[in-house]
């Protein structure tokens, strides 16, 4: 199966810019996109850091095909309450 490149950044901290911490190879299927989104919504209110994907076309499949039919309230919050 082929893969995709995601790179790992860190959080820009008080002078300090973002930085590119790994690149890492996932599967290219739904449920990377899945972890994607899960990773992203997890860092993203702790600290900023966050996860991109290198190639456009893989980026441009994520939001068009995977985004709209995936981002839930359920998934978003991961079953929990929502008040």
């Amino acid at each position: 199966m082929a893969q995709i490149e995601v790179e790992f950044w860190n959080a820009p901290y008080k002078e300090a810019d973002s930085e590119l911490v790994r690149i890492e190879l996932w599967e290219d299927n739904d449920k990377s996109f899945e972890k994607f989104y899960h990773e992203n919504n997890k860092w993203k209110y702790c600290n900023g850091t966050h996860y991109v994907f290198k190639d456009e076309e893989v980026n441009r499949r994520y939001r068009e095909e995977f985004f709209p039919k995936y981002n839930t309230i359920s998934n978003y919050y991961g079953n929990g309450v929502v008040d």
